[in-house]
């Protein structure tokens, strides 16, 4: 078996199951997370493939991401939670590790833009105010799994 695809597998698996839990709770737990984040470092770290150029490049381009979303929660005030924060670091890992550090921008491109568009029809139909709170995990979710598909 290629070891990509078990990271790829792994990834997958937490992105479902965060996605589905932050949609119906509003949160992603921590011990999950991390659960991810481990998770998919030591598939990286075991894998015969094992390339320390590209677990540094992606492990600082993941904490890019990190902070960009950190930015993002401070200056727009809150619009998001700290565990969306953190799964930007967990999620980046593995597109990073494999594709590139231009893909994983991508995709948290179009998890912005699935979100903006969702919560803009949702307001369209009257459905939520502009102030309700939308779970924004899912959309993360999804773009991964859209990038997924796309990349394979």
């Amino acid at each position: 078996m290629n070891w990509d695809y078990l990271i790829l597998i792994n990834s997958s698996f937490f992105a479902i199951l965060l996605g589905i839990i932050d949609f119906r709770t509003k949160l992603l737990p921590n011990k999950i997370v991390f659960s991810f984040l481990i998770t998919t470092i030591c598939i990286i770290l075991i894998s015969p493939s094992f390339d320390l150029r590209k677990i540094i490049y992606s492990t600082t381009s993941s904490l890019l991401v990190f902070l960009v979303y950190l930015g993002v929660y401070f200056l727009s005030k809150r619009s998001f939670g700290l565990g969306d924060v953190k799964y930007s670091f967990a999620l980046s890992l593995a597109p990073t590790y494999l594709y590139g550090f231009n893909e994983t921008i991508n995709m948290h491109l179009v998890a912005f833009v699935i979100g903006g568009i969702f919560s803009i029809l949702l307001m369209l139909v009257k459905k939520v105010s502009k102030n309700h709170e939308i779970a924004f995990g899912p959309f993360m979710s999804v773009s991964f799994l859209l990038f997924l598909v796309l990349n394979l």
